[in-house]
């Protein structure tokens, strides 16, 4: 499947400033490219990609300590959006993470970030606690929302 005609592929540093970009476009407080630079080189952290003729239209940026993992960014194009694209992110960040020995998985989201948790939360993430006034440009808390990854099939 191949959902909104893109390829995902993981990230380089020749994506950095396209990253960087469309990170802009989707957040009010956005990323700097020392934060994908850094992750691109961590170890523990993939950072992937989809493209669509060349462009890039989304990213998931995730690291796994121990036997947790965290999504810490996932962005799709907003022309590109309701297409499948966030949950193909997902589905591959989980699968990813499982694979790299995680058994929880952890976010952030916006709380009035209605789409992004109803995605979150179609793929059996729940609300673990508040963390009040995370977000600025507006003011905003989020949610910690976790989910359990069962262990991979040998």
């Amino acid at each position: 499947m191949n959902p909104g005609g893109a390829s995902l592929e993981p990230a380089s540093e020749a994506d950095l400033e396209a990253l960087h970009a469309l990170e802009r476009r989707c957040h009010s407080h956005p990323w700097n490219l020392r934060h994908f630079a850094s992750a691109l080189r961590d170890a523990s952290t993939r950072t992937v990609v989809l493209r669509s003729d060349a462009a890039i239209i989304g990213f998931c940026v995730v690291q796994v300590a121990a036997d947790e993992m965290h999504i810490h960014n996932l962005v799709v194009a907003p022309e590109r959006r309701r297409q499948g694209l966030a949950r193909r992110l997902l589905h591959d960040a989980l699968e990813w993470g499982g694979g790299a020995g995680a058994r929880r998985a952890f976010l952030e989201v916006r709380q009035g970030n209605l789409a992004a948790l109803e995605l979150y939360r179609g793929a059996g993430f729940q609300a673990a606690s508040v963390r009040r006034g995370y977000y600025d440009r507006p003011r905003e808390d989020a949610l910690v929302l976790r989910r359990e990854i069962p262990e991979p099939d040998p």
